[in-house]
């Protein structure tokens, strides 16, 4: 079997176009046995009791997966064998998010969504995009999506969506997935209005740049605001620069609501220009070793005043180590909400014959103490629940919170 696995788990150069999915049943069940296979050997944490019995439990649905209207329906099919590890990094991907991947551009409605107050709400509206042209403000409540009324949407979609590190993870999957669609694809929406009146529109998916951002502001109080992304080196530069040449503050508050990750380095970067020297941040165990690897970070000129960081469901994996190495430390105050609960550690994606690949967590990681936040999430210090108040009126709960804790602690 090892080296079947080995014939089929191409390091594949990257190509300009997206592979058809394989179509024929017989390379789909050797891709099935290559990618629960290749999982099973290389997976840091032991399986559950049900792993062995995944590849049957999912092997009708990956034979038949059809080809159109989503060519992405056979690696999805794929990537819900991979959830049965119930581990966020632990994915297959299809050609379609490399792609995606490679040129920082995505499918947008215009908007997001989010469950406030047990409603499916506008989250942030795109300024000059369709939906803001139609008469959509953040605050207004989702009635229905296709002409089914939203919570039943929402409801099967959740029920279809692989299983992941954390309840909160499996619906940032689900929720991601509902938005996404092909270009040019059209939805029919109902919404109610701030004035409690219905409003109706079709509004189409376009293509939109997403690439790593940050940014910095200093509100009238002297707080600092430093927020971004992603943890991606193309802006590592920039941030590093900003910590090293901060204005005199009141205090910082990192802004890490919504930021998913990304390199592990990066995070130790920037933590050394928020931690005093030679701090232990991280430990840090591969597959099949007993050994404990420590991670240090901070330095001489790091920054030294008051400090708070702002999490949420979807702050992941860097996200999460920087916010739970600075709370650990006892450097900053967290507030938010639980982060997502998905810290683990890929070593390299293996390349998937047809165009897809499979990322594996081969690392487990923890903070100093030997907490591990994988399957479990950040506890903030201070829980900031959202309301639909706050949000129709554009007022941000999180960052009211830690400016006012800061401006007590001076």
């Amino acid at each position: 079997m090892r080296a079947l696995l080995g014939a089929a788990l191409l390091l594949l150069a990257g190509c300009a176009g997206i592979a058809p999915a394989p179509g024929d049943a017989a390379t789909r069940a050797v891709l099935l046995d290559q990618v629960w296979q290749a999982i099973d050997e290389r997976h840091v944490d032991p399986a559950p009791p049900d792993w062995p019995l995944a590849r049957e439990r999912h092997r009708a649905e990956v034979l038949a997966a059809p080809d159109q209207p989503d060519p992405e329906a056979f690696w999805q099919a794929l990537d819900r064998v991979a959830g049965e590890r119930h581990d966020a990094h632990t994915r297959v991907e299809g050609p379609r998010d490399e792609r995606r991947r490679v040129a920082d551009r995505g499918p947008t409605l215009g908007f997001t969504l989010a469950h406030i107050e047990g409603q499916w709400v506008a989250e942030r509206v795109q300024p000059g995009s369709a939906a803001a042209a139609a008469g959509l403000h953040p605050g207004m409540r989702l009635l229905s999506w296709q002409g089914r009324a939203a919570e039943a949407e929402w409801a099967e979609r959740l029920a279809r969506t692989r299983q992941s590190s954390t309840p909160q993870a499996r619906a940032l999957t689900a929720l991601r997935q509902w938005l996404d669609g092909p270009p040019g694809s059209r939805v029919q929406l109902r919404w109610q209005g701030l004035d409690g009146q219905p409003l109706d529109m079709e509004l189409e998916r376009v293509e939109q740049d997403l690439p790593p951002r940050w940014s910095f502001e200093q509100r009238p109080s002297g707080v600092g605001v430093l927020r971004w992304n992603r943890f991606d080196t193309r802006i590592q530069g920039a941030l590093l620069e900003t910590l090293r040449h901060l204005p005199p503050l009141t205090g910082l508050v990192l802004d890490l609501r919504g930021n998913g990750g990304g390199n592990f380095d990066m995070t130790r970067r920037l933590l050394d220009q928020l931690l005093p020297e030679n701090q232990t941040v991280q430990l840090t165990r591969l597959r099949g070793s007993q050994r404990v690897q420590l991670h240090r970070a901070g330095g001489p000129g790091a920054y030294a005043g008051p400090l708070r960081v702002l999490v949420d469901a979807a702050s992941a994996s860097g996200s999460e180590m920087l916010a739970g190495a600075l709370q650990h430390a006892g450097r900053a105050r967290v507030l938010g909400e639980t982060s997502c609960g998905c810290l683990l550690g890929i070593q390299r994606y293996l390349e998937l014959a047809g165009g897809g690949r499979l990322a594996v967590s081969e690392r487990a990681l923890a903070l100093p103490d030997g907490r591990r936040l994988e399957g479990i999430g950040l506890q903030p210090d201070r829980v900031v629940a959202r309301t639909l108040e706050a949000l129709r009126a554009g007022r941000d709960e999180g960052l009211e919170a830690a400016e006012q804790e800061l401006s007590v602690s001076r």
